[in-house]
């Protein structure tokens, strides 16, 4: 499951980032919120933190929850570093990846 989980969230990162024609996701606008234009990008990556935070057991799913409300806090533009919702995002791909790779090594 954290595999699937882990492919959708690579796809989803490397489409915010490589600008392919008819499937670019970060320039489809889907609503606005406080201001801010919300994109296809931005409701897949919540999306999938959420799916983080429902699957994760209980220390990372902490963790998860922690990075979610500072990814909300840093697209609302109340953290103001350059990137740092990307930089989230990426931060959860390698812990993902860190507990794939941790767990099999203890079976």
């Amino acid at each position: 499951m954290l595999g699937i989980l882990l492919i959708f969230l690579l796809l989803v990162v490397s489409l915010g980032y490589v600008k392919v024609p008819y499937i670019a996701i970060r320039d489809i606008a889907l609503f606005e919120l406080f201001g801010k234009t919300i994109s296809l990008y931005d409701l897949l990556a919540f999306l999938l933190i959420l799916w983080v935070i429902e699957i994760l057991p209980w220390p990372f799913r902490g963790l998860a929850t922690i990075i979610l409300l500072l990814w909300l806090l840093s697209f609302f533009g109340i953290i103001t570093i350059v990137g740092f919702s990307d930089i989230l995002l990426v931060a959860l791909v390698l812990g993902i990846v860190a507990y794939i790779f941790n767990g099999s090594r203890r079976k």
